[in-house]
């Protein structure tokens, strides 16, 4: 079901770029908290949709590409480690 499957390159660097922000919804005044659409569209825009007058934010998407971070920050810590030891 899925083709021109690629790894996510410079993971680290666009999770870097994101911020986890808390707010509260202007409709309801609901507490949430989550990612800003603007500053993910800036490094992942497969991950926006636009929509008539917001953007949304494909949440599930971003599981990959914190995979793909973790993985590039634990090659940097056994890279210490082996300098380390």
């Amino acid at each position: 079901l899925k083709e021109n499957i690629e790894v996510i390159p410079a993971a680290m660097e666009k999770v870097a770029a994101l911020r986890g922000v808390s707010y509260n919804w202007i409709s309801s005044g609901k507490a949430s908290a989550g990612v800003v659409a603007q500053e993910v569209q800036a490094v992942m825009p497969e991950l926006v949709t636009e929509g008539e007058n917001h953007l949304t934010v494909q949440y599930n998407g971003l599981v990959g590409l914190l995979i793909e971070a973790v993985k590039e920050q634990q090659a940097q810590i056994e890279e210490l480690k082996a300098k380390l030891g």
